[in-house]
């Protein structure tokens, strides 16, 4: 009896376990955003931007017809803020990589605003818009 309550036990706490590896721990700010993200004056094919919901992206950096190269990360929304950390060793290219500078380790970028259709974000007073598709 004794041992299949320990038994009972030990099953609560690896299902418990599992259960918060499995989470991404996204913030509620960050779930609403989950998408995918283009900057189609620089790429109706491309996204700049993959936030998926197990709290990984991918980054792009397009140059039409010169370079694009992307960058694999993890992300969230923190005090109104999207932060990226990225890895820079995961960087694929396309196009001349002389041109391919310092990869940032993280970046924090101001949610302006957001819906079904656009995230604005806003970097150094400037605010860049970025369509959604899904």
């Amino acid at each position: 009896m004794k041992s299949a309550r320990t038994a009972i036990r030990l099953s609560v706490i690896v299902a418990c376990a599992m259960n918060l590896c499995a989470c991404s721990h996204l913030s509620k700010e960050a779930e609403e955003i989950i998408g995918t993200y283009y900057n189609t004056e620089l790429s109706q094919t491309d996204p700049v931007m993959e936030l998926h919901k197990d709290a990984k992206c991918i980054i792009r950096a397009i140059k039409p017809g010169i370079l694009t190269y992307s960058v694999d990360g993890k992300w969230n929304v923190e005090n109104d803020s999207l932060i990226v950390t990225l890895d820079p060793e995961s960087m694929t290219f396309e196009g001349d990589s002389t041109l391919i500078g310092r990869i940032p380790t993280r970046i924090a970028q101001k949610v302006v605003s957001y819906n079904d259709f656009s995230l604005q974000l806003e970097t150094d007073g400037i605010t860049y818009l970025y369509q959604r598709r899904k």
